[in-house]
Protein backbone atom coordinates (compact mmCIF):
# COMPACT_ATOMS: atom_id res chain seq x y z
CA UNK A 1 0.00 0.00 0.00
CA UNK A 2 1.36 3.46 -0.93
CA UNK A 3 1.11 6.21 0.94
CA UNK A 4 0.77 9.97 -0.38
CA UNK A 5 4.31 10.79 -1.28
CA UNK A 6 4.62 7.13 -2.72
CA UNK A 7 6.25 5.50 -0.42
CA UNK A 8 4.68 1.55 1.11
CA UNK A 9 3.36 1.70 4.23
CA UNK A 10 4.78 -1.23 6.27
CA UNK A 11 1.65 -1.16 8.48
CA UNK A 12 -1.45 -2.27 6.56
CA UNK A 13 -5.01 -3.24 7.71
CA UNK A 14 -4.30 -6.79 8.84
CA UNK A 15 -1.95 -4.90 11.66
CA UNK A 16 -4.67 -2.97 12.33
CA UNK A 17 -7.02 -5.58 12.67
CA UNK A 18 -4.39 -7.55 15.06
CA UNK A 19 -4.19 -4.81 17.12
CA UNK A 20 -8.41 -4.89 17.32
CA UNK A 21 -8.25 -8.29 18.04
CA UNK A 22 -5.97 -8.01 21.12
CA UNK A 23 -7.79 -5.16 22.50
CA UNK A 24 -11.36 -6.96 22.08
CA UNK A 25 -9.79 -10.28 23.95
CA UNK A 26 -8.04 -8.20 26.83
CA UNK A 27 -11.47 -6.47 27.45
CA UNK A 28 -12.85 -9.94 27.77
CA UNK A 29 -10.32 -11.43 29.95
CA UNK A 30 -10.15 -8.48 32.33
CA UNK A 31 -13.85 -7.78 32.46
CA UNK A 32 -14.38 -10.84 34.54
CA UNK A 33 -11.75 -9.94 37.34
CA UNK A 34 -13.02 -6.29 37.56
CA UNK A 35 -16.94 -7.53 37.69
CA UNK A 36 -15.08 -10.46 40.98
CA UNK A 37 -13.74 -7.58 42.57
CA UNK A 38 -16.49 -5.06 42.79
CA UNK A 39 -19.17 -7.67 44.44
CA UNK A 40 -16.88 -7.19 47.51
CA UNK A 41 -19.78 -5.75 50.14
CA UNK A 42 -19.61 -3.04 51.73
CA UNK A 43 -19.44 -4.08 55.48
CA UNK A 44 -16.43 -6.60 54.63
CA UNK A 45 -14.53 -2.99 52.79
CA UNK A 46 -15.17 -0.89 55.70
CA UNK A 47 -12.15 -1.56 57.66
CA UNK A 48 -9.83 0.78 54.95
CA UNK A 49 -12.70 3.67 55.64
CA UNK A 50 -12.32 3.67 59.54
CA UNK A 51 -9.73 3.80 61.88
CA UNK A 52 -11.73 2.29 63.93
CA UNK A 53 -11.58 -1.39 65.19
CA UNK A 54 -12.91 -4.14 67.03
CA UNK A 55 -10.87 -6.82 68.93
CA UNK A 56 -11.98 -10.10 70.33
CA UNK A 57 -9.33 -11.86 73.13
CA UNK A 58 -11.77 -14.62 74.16
CA UNK A 59 -11.51 -18.18 74.27
CA UNK A 60 -14.40 -19.94 73.12
CA UNK A 61 -16.96 -20.95 76.87
CA UNK A 62 -15.22 -17.63 78.55
CA UNK A 63 -17.92 -15.33 79.82
CA UNK A 64 -17.08 -11.74 77.97
CA UNK A 65 -18.03 -8.13 78.24
CA UNK A 66 -17.62 -5.67 75.90
CA UNK A 67 -15.26 -2.30 76.81
CA UNK A 68 -14.40 0.80 74.97
CA UNK A 69 -10.35 1.85 74.89
CA UNK A 70 -10.15 5.07 73.18
CA UNK A 71 -7.56 8.12 73.05
CA UNK A 72 -3.78 8.03 72.72
CA UNK A 73 -3.70 4.62 72.13
CA UNK A 74 -2.13 2.16 69.66
CA UNK A 75 -4.71 0.25 69.33
CA UNK A 76 -8.08 2.09 70.39
CA UNK A 77 -11.52 0.18 69.71
CA UNK A 78 -14.21 -2.36 70.95
CA UNK A 79 -12.57 -4.95 73.36
CA UNK A 80 -14.71 -8.15 73.85
CA UNK A 81 -12.18 -9.41 76.87
CA UNK A 82 -13.25 -12.11 79.36
CA UNK A 83 -14.73 -10.78 82.45
CA UNK A 84 -12.15 -10.07 85.27
CA UNK A 85 -9.42 -8.62 83.19
CA UNK A 86 -7.92 -5.97 84.56
CA UNK A 87 -6.85 -2.20 83.11
CA UNK A 88 -3.50 -2.89 83.11
CA UNK A 89 -4.48 -6.03 80.80
CA UNK A 90 -6.53 -4.32 78.72
CA UNK A 91 -3.66 -1.01 77.99
CA UNK A 92 -1.39 -4.06 77.65
CA UNK A 93 -4.01 -5.14 74.41
CA UNK A 94 -4.28 -2.07 73.09
CA UNK A 95 -0.77 -1.33 72.63
CA UNK A 96 0.02 1.32 75.31
CA UNK A 97 -0.04 5.02 74.72
CA UNK A 98 1.15 6.00 71.58
CA UNK A 99 4.20 8.32 71.21
CA UNK A 100 6.53 9.24 69.43
CA UNK A 101 10.31 8.88 69.83
CA UNK A 102 11.18 10.32 73.29
CA UNK A 103 14.39 12.55 73.97
CA UNK A 104 16.11 13.78 77.40
CA UNK A 105 14.02 17.32 76.86
CA UNK A 106 10.38 15.59 76.19
CA UNK A 107 8.21 15.31 79.12
CA UNK A 108 4.98 13.10 78.87
CA UNK A 109 2.00 13.42 81.02
CA UNK A 110 -0.34 10.69 80.31
CA UNK A 111 -3.72 10.73 81.72
CA UNK A 112 -5.83 7.80 82.60
CA UNK A 113 -9.69 7.64 83.28
CA UNK A 114 -12.14 5.04 83.22
CA UNK A 115 -15.99 5.44 83.50
CA UNK A 116 -18.82 3.37 84.03
CA UNK A 117 -22.59 3.83 83.85
CA UNK A 118 -23.36 3.92 87.17
CA UNK A 119 -27.64 4.34 88.24
CA UNK A 120 -28.19 5.73 84.71
CA UNK A 121 -25.15 8.38 84.83
CA UNK A 122 -21.91 7.74 83.35
CA UNK A 123 -19.43 8.57 86.39
CA UNK A 124 -15.30 8.56 86.65
CA UNK A 125 -14.72 5.63 88.61
CA UNK A 126 -11.02 5.41 88.25
CA UNK A 127 -8.14 8.24 87.05
CA UNK A 128 -4.70 8.60 87.37
CA UNK A 129 -2.15 11.16 86.08
CA UNK A 130 1.63 9.53 85.13
CA UNK A 131 4.60 12.11 84.40
CA UNK A 132 7.30 10.62 82.25
CA UNK A 133 6.14 7.12 82.93
CA UNK A 134 3.84 4.18 82.80
CA UNK A 135 2.92 2.64 86.05
CA UNK A 136 -0.19 0.90 87.54
CA UNK A 137 -0.30 0.85 91.43
CA UNK A 138 -2.13 -1.65 93.44
CA UNK A 139 -4.95 -0.03 92.87
CA UNK A 140 -5.68 -1.89 89.65
CA UNK A 141 -9.46 -2.23 88.77
CA UNK A 142 -11.41 -5.53 87.68
CA UNK A 143 -13.13 -3.88 84.31
CA UNK A 144 -17.12 -4.29 84.10
CA UNK A 145 -19.12 -4.80 80.64
CA UNK A 146 -19.75 -1.18 78.88
CA UNK A 147 -16.70 0.36 80.94
CA UNK A 148 -14.80 2.97 79.04
CA UNK A 149 -11.28 3.85 78.91
CA UNK A 150 -9.70 7.09 77.93
CA UNK A 151 -6.33 7.85 77.24
CA UNK A 152 -4.81 11.37 76.68
CA UNK A 153 -1.07 11.90 76.06
CA UNK A 154 0.68 15.20 76.24
CA UNK A 155 4.14 15.30 74.90
CA UNK A 156 5.95 18.70 75.95
CA UNK A 157 9.77 19.39 75.25
CA UNK A 158 11.15 20.91 77.97
CA UNK A 159 13.06 24.63 77.77
CA UNK A 160 16.78 24.14 77.60
CA UNK A 161 19.58 26.66 77.08
CA UNK A 162 19.60 25.72 73.39
CA UNK A 163 16.40 27.82 73.21
CA UNK A 164 17.16 30.29 74.63
CA UNK A 165 20.07 30.92 71.52
CA UNK A 166 17.37 32.58 68.83
CA UNK A 167 15.92 34.76 70.72
CA UNK A 168 19.58 36.51 71.74
CA UNK A 169 20.14 36.31 68.44
CA UNK A 170 16.68 38.46 67.72
CA UNK A 171 16.87 41.03 70.39
CA UNK A 172 20.52 41.44 69.33
CA UNK A 173 19.61 42.06 65.90
CA UNK A 174 16.35 44.15 66.77
CA UNK A 175 18.89 46.40 69.01
CA UNK A 176 21.43 46.67 65.82
CA UNK A 177 18.56 47.67 63.75
CA UNK A 178 17.11 50.08 66.16
CA UNK A 179 20.58 51.97 66.92
CA UNK A 180 20.96 52.25 63.21
CA UNK A 181 17.77 54.32 62.69
CA UNK A 182 18.55 56.31 65.19
CA UNK A 183 22.05 57.20 64.09
CA UNK A 184 20.82 58.47 61.03
CA UNK A 185 18.38 61.06 62.53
Amino acid sequence: MLNKLGVKNSIGPDFNVTIMLLLLALLYVGLPVLSANSQVPFELDRSRLSPAAAYNFTDPGDITIKVHAWGALRFAGLYEIPRGTKLSELISLAGGPQFGVRTRRTKRRIDLKLTRLQEGMRMVVWSVSMENEITITDDDPELMDGDILSMEGVQRAQFSVRDLFPIIGAAASLTIVIDRLTDRN
